[in-house]
């Protein structure tokens, strides 16, 4: 399984709006993807606050299902993109054990 862990910082004040996103558009979309085992969707306490999306993937070819072939590269979501500070920062680890 792998661990997909993509942050940016979000632009001044659109907490609030990055949430929305992540209830409204971006679980569902998740939910229906093939493969895709869990997601959890968060923001810090910092201003401009830095968000983070950790997905949880059955495996490679589920993630790519996703992402396409550019599987190492950051998914922006039309709906999230004018929520974004800076380009996002995506790393993918190989999953040991959980709860």
């Amino acid at each position: 399984m792998i661990i997909r862990v993509w942050t940016c910082r979000l632009k001044s004040g659109a907490e609030k709006a990055f949430e929305k996103f992540a209830l409204e558009d971006a679980l569902p979309l998740l939910r229906r993807q093939d493969g895709c085992l869990n997601g959890f969707f968060g923001f810090d306490d910092s201003q401009p606050a830095k968000a983070v999306v950790v997905t949880v993937w059955r495996d490679l070819e589920a993630l790519k299902g996703f992402t396409g072939e550019n599987w190492r590269e950051p998914f922006i979501h039309p709906n999230e993109a004018g929520l974004l500070a800076e380009k996002p920062r995506v790393e993918h680890y190989s999953l040991l054990g959980a709860l």
